[in-house]
This record gives structure tokens, sequence and C-alpha cells, in this order.
């Protein structure tokens, strides 16, 4: 059973970080979205899948946001008991730093533990989701950029591509016209390609994009000279790269933890330790948030509010910074991004040890 304190202590503290988390929230799920109806206008993507992107993006966001929002809900929910003078008078009835800490570090890590599942299992998984359904979205929306009855030029205007009927889901074509820019440099010959109709196809293992030609002709080279050659055939596959397309990039925020567990690669290990890192950040930024908060009544309203949004600031950019290290070499995976867990860890028993010295010398006659 949670003592009085302990609950009243919480619910100040559960408050504070609600609302943080919900301000947070909404400030990046805000951002992602105007960016993807930016891409939705320009014709990246279709409109259609906006909503759907925001909605995998909204739970990875969360998982992202938790620990600061929980260190700045308790310099909130602490700063005020401190503010209005009932932080001293619990102090003077036999309230401890321990006192303090002990429902505090029990809320965290059940935190901790959620989030821990989130980002080694959901968040993976969500990213995976988003990477996908964004690039088959792109692909709709390059598809939606070849139209009938006009002529489209591909792969930088190498190849020109004309088409009198598409179907529906634009992957079937009839009577079909391609004509390919040759490059004498290269011995390649100007080519010109006729079908009766054509279809569409990827390949499963490059991922790259195929027009298969149907009954057709293919003439290779300028007509009048020696090397013109005229050929009859019954399918032929071309290679295109539809305007704006971009091939599925090997990121490793998709991969498994698992994989990432069992792979040597640095890029890998350092991917696996950030994730470890959000739990991690949990415990050690609530144990710093903790002597951070002492204030007096006469301090400004905000001026540890301040000061801990800069020092937690300062420890995520660290992060992300001992995250590239360890990617590029320069730090051993090993030490990885571990030694930034630290600095809060030794910064709070510094605040800690201050505090109990303050103490001291004012109860000295």
């Amino acid at each position: 059973m949670l003592r009085i304190f302990d609950r009243y202590l919480l619910k100040e503290v559960i408050q504070g970080w609600l609302a943080v988390t919900i301000v947070l929230w909404l400030i990046l799920v805000s951002n992602r979205m105007v960016r993807y109806l930016a891409e939705a206008a320009t014709g990246e993507i279709p409109g259609s899948v906006v909503f759907k992107l925001v909605g995998l993006k909204m739970i990875w966001y969360f998982g992202h946001v938790v620990p600061f929002a929980l260190a700045l809900g308790v310099v909130l929910g602490l700063g005020r008991l401190y503010r209005d003078n009932e932080m001293p008078v619990m102090s003077a009835c036999g309230v401890g730093p321990w006192d303090i800490y002990k429902p505090l570090l029990g809320f965290g890590v059940i935190v901790a533990v959620g989030l821990g599942w989130l980002a080694l299992y959901v968040n993976p998984a969500l990213e995976g989701m988003s990477e996908a359904l964004k690039l088959e979205a792109s692909r709709q929306a390059e598809m939606m950029a070849v139209g009938a009855g006009r002529f489209n030029e591909i792969r930088n205007g190498r190849l020109t591509f004309y088409t009198e009927r598409l179907s529906k889901d634009r992957l079937s074509m009839g009577n079909v016209f391609i004509v390919v820019k040759g490059n004498r440099k290269r011995g390649k010959l100007p080519q010109l390609l006729t079908s009766q109709s054509a279809y569409r196809v990827q390949d499963e293992i490059s991922g790259n994009d195929y027009l298969v030609l149907v009954d057709g002709y293919r003439y290779e080279g300028v007509a009048g000279q020696a090397d013109y050659k005229i050929m009859q055939f019954d399918e032929y596959g071309i290679r295109i790269e539809l305007p704006g397309k971009t091939m599925p990039g090997e990121t490793t925020g998709s991969t498994p933890s698992a994989s990432l567990l069992a792979s040597s690669d640095p890029g890998d290990s350092a991917e696996l330790q950030w994730r470890l890192a959000m739990p991690v950040s949990v415990m050690v930024l609530l144990f710093l948030a903790v002597p951070l908060c002492k204030s007096t009544p006469r301090e400004g309203r905000f001026g540890r509010l301040v000061v801990a949004i800069l020092l937690f600031v300062i420890y995520y950019n660290l992060l992300g910074t001992a995250k590239v290290w360890v990617e590029q070499g320069t730090v051993p995976v090993q030490v990885g991004l571990w030694w930034v867990p630290v600095l809060p860890v030794m910064l709070g028993f510094a605040f800690l040890y201050r505090d109990r010295l303050v103490c001291r010398l004012r109860r000295r006659p």
C-alpha cells in the first residue's frame, strides 16, 4: 500500500508528466503531419495514406517523448511543492531524499519496462510498416505521373514513353511506344520499341521496376546505316525509373532487435544501444530531476524549469552524437552510448551532496 505522501507526490508528478507529454507529442505529430501534407501536395505520396503514416508515427513519437516528459513532470510537480513551502514542511516532519526517490523510482521502473518493450519490439515493427507504406504510396504517386495519350520522359530524359491506353490500376497499357536515347561513347545505340500491350512488374530481389512489352518490334541503330537492326519479340523487358522514384534504403530503424543483437556491425550495435537508452534515460533523468527542482519560494517560477530543459536537451544531443560516433567507429562498441547516462547520475549525486553540505552549514551555530 502506498503511503499518503507517496500518493500525493505521484499525483503531482503524473499530472505534470501527462501535461508535458501531450503538449510535446502534439507538437511532434503536427509537425510530421505538415511534412506529409506537403509531400502529398507535391505528388510524392497519395493523400489517402497521410493519416495512416501519421498514425504509425504517433506511437513512435510517444516512446521518444516519455523520458523527457517524465523528468519535466518531476521538475514541475516537486517545484510547485518547493515554491508553496510544502516540501520544507515535509522535510521538517522527517521526509528525506530517499522518501522522495522511493515512489518516483518505483513508478519510473514501471514506465521504463513499458518503454523498453515499446522501443525494442513495437517501434521497429511500426517503422517497418511505415517504410513499406510510404514506399508503396510513393510508387502509386509515380504511376499517377504517367498519363495516357501523352509523352512522358523517364530516366532523366534518356527514355521517352508513350501509351495510348492505361488501365485503372495503371499497371497495364496498350499501344506502347518507347524511344531510348543512345550513347556512342558507351557503345549504346538508340532504340525504338513498339508493342501491342505492356504490363509493369517489380523484381522482388532488387526492387527495380520493369516494363514488359508484349508482341512488338525493336529497332536499334540509325536508319540507313549498316548496323541498323529490326527484331520482333513476344515479350521484352526494359527497366524503368519513374519521375521522383526513390528506392528503399537499408535502414536499421525497422530491423528487429534480435537481428541487431546478433550483428557485429557498429551501426547495428549503435541502433540497439539507442533503443536500450530510452528506458535507461527514464531512470537517469528522473534521478537528476529530483535534486534539480529544489528551490526557494523567492526563486522564479520557471528558473529551474529552464535549467532542467537545457540539461535534458544537452543529454539527448549527447546521445545522438554518441550514436553517430559508434556508427563511424570513433568510439568502441563496448563503450558505445553508455558513458552518456553516467553523466546525469554523477551530476545528480553532486547536487545531492551540495544540498546536504548546505544543510549542514546552516545548522552550525
